[in-house]
């Protein structure tokens, strides 16, 4: 998974890592995708066109559509979403197509509906007001539900009645949320009067989002119980040693790589993607050993992950 992603991410590769754990136990617990299925939250399409086995053209990533300037850098210029754009110009080149469709794509930004409908992976997609969460489908409609960023909501009360109200009495909801570790592995923690402009911004508001909505696997179980569903299966993953790299990774230097970046491909396409190739291939080869787990769990048996993935089914 990691592979595959990394050409369309290159320039945040602890995304990559951090989604490549996500999409391999998404896969492992979606299973066959059984249909009628609802991908919830499912922002540009990218990672669940992954995740259903398309590939994507090595020229193709996600940076075509990206504001940005010198100074975002710093937490306190960032005014919107990097990636909040659509250019109708632009196209996705995809080398094999996906092996399945999703019957339906909800999202809460037209950039990211837009942006769907290019990738051929959606019979239907709706656009959400989060706030009111009411989705265009009868109850019990879904047997199959992928919602990967339900965690980004203030208020989940209302989006987990909504996703139990339209899941089949036999079918599955597939979804992630951070455990209380999540902060005990982010720098800004440390964070005091001397140095918290600094940790501001690397940390570019992740720990308050973090801190608000991590929850021990008991109060996930509670919340799902209160709006009438079970934890069938768990898994904890985001071993501590990925996530205090993925806490900063790349990402404050983000404007500078996408200066290079749209310099290069404005005065040399070529040289653009000769240097993608060599950045592909040194990071893949620093950053796979993150991917695989298993000596972390020997190394750090003591230490819990920091997320968790969730089969729920209807009581």
């Amino acid at each position: 998974m990691f592979r595959s992603l990394l050409p369309v991410l290159w320039l945040r590769p602890e995304s990559a890592m951090w989604y490549g754990y996500m999409l391999t136990l998404a896969k492992k617990y979606l299973g066959d995708l059984k249909s009628p299925s609802l991908d919830f939250g499912c922002m540009d399409g990218v990672n669940s066109f992954i995740l259903l086995d398309g590939k994507f053209d090595d020229q193709f990533d996600v940076y075509n559509e990206v504001q940005w300037d010198k100074e975002s850098h710093k937490r306190a210029t960032l005014s919107n979403d990097y990636f909040d754009t659509f250019d109708d110009s632009e196209s996705v080149s995809i080398e094999r197509a996906a092996s399945k469709k999703f019957d339906m794509g909800i999202d809460w930004k037209d950039s990211h509906i837009s942006k769907c409908k290019r990738l051929g992976l959606y019979n239907e997609l709706q656009k959400i007001d989060v706030d009111h969460p009411l989705f265009n489908a009868s109850d019990g409609y879904f047997s199959s539900i992928w919602a990967p960023n339900i965690y980004w909501m203030r208020n989940l009360e209302p989006i987990i009645a909504e996703l139990s109200r339209v899941l089949s009495s036999d079918g599955k909801i597939v979804t992630i949320g951070p455990g209380p570790m999540q902060t005990e592995y982010m720098y800004y923690k440390y964070a005091n009067s001397d140095n918290e402009e600094w940790l501001r911004n690397l940390d570019r508001g992740r720990y308050e989002n973090s801190l608000a909505s991590g929850r021990s696997l008991k109060d996930w179980e509670l919340l799902f119980e209160a709006n009438g569903l079970y934890v069938e299966n768990y898994e904890a993953f985001i071993p501590e040693i990925v996530a205090k790299a993925y806490d900063i990774g790349f990402r404050p230097m983000f404007p500078v790589f996408m200066n290079i970046y749209e310099t290069l491909k404005v005065n040399s396409p070529g040289d653009l993607m000769e240097l993608k190739k060599q950045w592909i291939d040194t990071v893949y080869d620093l950053v796979s050993p993150l991917c695989d787990s298993d000596w972390m769990d020997t190394k750090y048996h003591h230490a819990e992950n920091a997320w968790f993935i969730f089969e729920l089914k209807k009581k």
